[in-house]
């Protein structure tokens, strides 16, 4: 049976009272009331139905015993599938550990690639994930840059920056917050790259499931065995089937060998960390059962991006790439002449409507002058937003107070 987009994303389908009991981490929870929230990358919509029956048939059980370290066979077994059919890589559920979150995930892998003192090459702008990621192992991150104008990669820089301690390459795809989706030939030069100088490769595709209009996503270790025995893939189930809460993922190692490497680094098997069960059954039910609902969700996004790009490029001053993946807005507002910190908090002040500064700490240096808008919600609360945010910035001081 084909699911309706325009009535599974309706205004009427945002679940607003709970968003504001329970939507933190910069969402609806810790803003007042009048403030329509931008903010964080998650869905404002309930989840799809089967991950909801799910739950609640393993609840009705009364059992809550210790799950495998590794994760739940049907788990590894989904996400193993999931990974063939969606992505075009194959690869062992052996090779899948379940991790409390995809953020833990590359936690584990650059712990496991760095020792104090190393080096870890990643893009700028990206998710200040990876900064933290390498910074919490001990090394230093070098920043290889990504112009927001356009979504490029300087790949020319990758042999400028690394050194005889780099150990690491980042790479995101679709890329955060920039909105692009790399090409087979950008990632097969960032692939072979990492391969020349024995590098690991925290590859974080994430995003991989929200993909528009005629951009391939191309999975980095389908490129080559020689780039896939160097790859770590993270996968999450916040950002497609809004299960951020319950803070799960999973990590793809290139082989036995580096499995058994990830999970002793993760700490899985002493129990002191490892994906609840709960969380599993709920991923597991999202990847069987509810990719009809993802595929519509990209549907009402795609309308969602077309209309939000086109009204904030329409303001004087500002300029957006359209982006090709993700559920984000990264538009450049150098032109109005305040920064993107001043910006936001008028936006939030005058206009009552919340978004992400391009800041350093959330992205990295490459993100000043930028603010992030995330559209994954009713036409509505999103037309509402953009409504407020042009008003505050068409006004004249945006282009010539000091």
């Amino acid at each position: 049976m084909a699911i309706d987009p325009l009535a599974l994303f309706s205004d009427a389908a945002i679940p607003m009272e709970l968003l504001r009991e329970r939507a933190y981490n910069l969402r609806w929870a810790t803003l007042p009331p009048d403030v329509i929230a931008l903010t964080a990358a998650d869905p404002d919509f309930a989840v799809a139905t089967p991950i909801r029956q799910a739950l609640s048939d393993y609840v009705a059980g009364g059992v809550f015993s210790y799950g495998p370290a590794e994760g739940l066979p049907e788990f590894r077994r989904a996400c193993a599938s999931a990974t063939r059919i969606r992505k075009g890589f194959s690869c062992d559920p052996e090779q899948i550990l379940a991790v409390d979150s995809a953020a833990a995930g590359m936690m584990h892998v650059a712990r496991l690639a760095l020792q104090p003192g190393d080096e870890a090459i990643i893009f700028d702008p990206v998710d200040f994930l990876f900064k933290a990621s390498v910074e919490a192992a001990g090394a230093t991150v070098k920043l290889l840059p990504v112009d927001p104008d356009t979504g490029a990669l300087d790949l020319q820089a990758l042999q400028r920056l690394v050194t005889p301690r780099t150990r690491l390459l980042g790479v995101c795809n679709p890329h955060n917050p920039v909105g692009r989706v790399l090409t087979r030939a950008e990632l097969q030069v960032l692939g072979d790259f990492a391969v020349s100088h024995n590098l690991w490769i925290l590859n974080d595709e994430i995003w991989s499931d929200i993909v528009y209009d005629r951009s391939t996503f191309v999975s980095l270790p389908s490129l080559s065995l020689a780039i896939a025995a160097r790859t770590f893939t993270i996968h999450g189930f916040s950002k497609t089937f809004g299960l951020a809460g319950l803070r799960i993922g999973f990590v793809i190692a290139p082989d036995a060998e580096q499995f058994e490497r990830l999970i002793t680094v993760a700490h899985a098997r002493t129990t002191m960390t490892g994906a609840s069960t709960l969380s599993q059954i709920a991923a597991t039910a999202a990847y069987t059962d509810c990719w009809p609902w993802a595929d519509a969700f990209v549907d009402h996004l795609r309308n969602q991006r077309d209309m939000a790009h086109a009204r904030l490029t329409a303001i004087p001053g500002v300029t957006c790439l359209l982006p090709q993946g993700t559920y984000v807005l990264f538009p450049s507002v150098r032109a109005l002449e305040r920064s993107a910190e001043e910006i936001v908090q008028i936006l939030l002040d005058q206009g009552r409507v919340a978004v992400v500064p391009g800041a350093a700490r959330w992205f990295g240096p490459g993100a000043e002058g930028r603010i992030r808008i995330v559209f994954s919600t009713s036409r509505q609360l999103l037309t509402t937003g953009l409504d407020r945010a042009a008003a505050v910035l068409g006004r004249p001081w945006s282009r010539s107070a000091s």
